[in-house]
């Protein structure tokens, strides 16, 4: 009955709900976006809420077992200042990732309030900060930041590249250049048993299986990636994400093991973690500056802005950046020539294509015989 009491309190908790609100309106603006600029949605299917869905009982599953294993557990203090921090964080999932922001400023704050023997007012005092933290706490969050690290290694997935959404923006020349935004979130319940029901019972007592249904605590966890790029290919900028997020998660491993042999280390640890946060968004940024390609209108052929799914165009593996430079033996520069060259064959297309990297490459398909126009290709407009 507790549990289930545990599993309804989760449903109504804030940071669920925003995440499913932000899940939408991420998909609306993704629409409305494209659709201002191309004029079509490229992609209506809502994946954004499947991949909420699909994602958020995957890590479900692996956070109890992690649980179980390693027995962390939280104040309820602490659960209410996190969902403070990682719904400011929910709200600005469009523009950038701070879901494990969220996680280290919880800790980092809860720690400078009880280092600093500040005295914050009634309300914080006992609904948002602990007012005693045991020599677990610093550790606890650093093992969280590192399970969270993980599952943005798995969302940043190579295979996520169909996901990334185009926006023109004006080139300096006059010319128009393409941007590319992905994101991936969702927020899980992470279950957390409580030997005893107390916070600061001996590490020892985690072991005991029969102690796990004493007390049960749900606690929702935000988690996303995202990247944003405008030369990089999606396979290379997710390759690099994911990277980060595995490098990370390693280093909250390595310190959260520190934190539990010297518990005075654990703010420095989460410090140096926001710190090392901040420079791989920098280096995000400058492996995107330093790419030597740009996503731009040329006039050597018909540069691919985007490449509708199920479509013709997906079928011959027409990729993002691609410059078709023949089409049925025609050489074309623009759209319109694009798709008079496809008039000449009305059931099949053959395409002579110079990649991202520059290398050339033949493609052909069946196309939609009554609809040429339909081959599923999205071009500069």
């Amino acid at each position: 009955m507790q549990f289930l009491k545990n599993v309804m309190f989760f449903f109504i908790e804030p940071l669920f709900w925003g995440g499913l609100l932000m899940t939408f309106f991420s998909y609306q603006w993704r629409l409305r976006n494209e659709r201002k600029n191309f004029r079509i949605a490229i992609d209506r299917d809502f994946y954004e809420g499947r991949h909420f869905i699909k994602n958020g009982f995957t890590f479900l599953l692996i956070g109890a077992v992690f649980d179980l294993i390693l027995g962390i557990s939280l104040p309820s203090q602490t659960l209410m200042l996190y969902q403070l921090f990682a719904v400011i964080a929910l709200l600005l999932v469009n523009v950038g990732d701070l879901s494990l922001v969220a996680l280290l400023l919880t800790g980092c704050v809860t720690l400078i309030f009880e280092q600093l023997k500040l005295a914050p007012s009634d309300f914080l005092a006992k609904h948002l900060l602990v007012s005693h933290t045991n020599d677990q706490f610093g550790g606890t969050i650093l093992l969280l930041t590192g399970l969270l690290a993980l599952f943005q290694g798995y969302l940043a997935h190579e295979d996520k590249t169909d996901w990334f959404s185009p926006q023109i923006f004006s080139g300096k020349r006059g010319r128009r250049i393409a941007g590319y935004t992905w994101r991936e979130f969702t927020v899980f319940p992470l279950i957390m048993f409580i030997p005893g029901g107390a916070f600061g019972t001996n590490w020892q007592d985690w072991f005991d299986l029969s102690k796990y249904n004493t007390s049960l605590m749900i606690m929702p966890i935000f988690v996303g990636a995202f990247c944003r790029i405008y030369k990089q290919t999606p396979a290379l900028a997710l390759k690099l994400r994911r990277r980060q997020s595995l490098f990370l998660a390693g280093v909250s491993f390595i310190l959260a093991g520190s934190a539990f042999v010297f518990p005075a280390s654990s703010f420095y640890s989460l410090a140096l973690l926001l710190l090392v946060i901040i420079f791989q968004a920098f280096g995000r940024l400058r492996a995107d500056h330093e790419a030597k390609r740009w996503y731009v209108e040329t006039s050597e052929g018909v540069r691919i802005v985007a490449v509708k799914p199920d479509t013709p165009a997906a079928k011959m593996k027409l990729e993002v950046g691609d410059i078709i430079l023949e089409c049925n033996g025609v050489r074309v520069t623009s759209g319109d020539e694009l798709y008079e060259a496809l008039q000449k064959n009305s059931a099949y297309c053959r395409l002579k294509v110079k990649n991202f990297d520059g290398e050339l490459k033949l493609a052909e398909s069946a196309i939609y015989a009554d609809s040429p126009h339909e081959i599923g290709l999205v071009l500069f407009e």
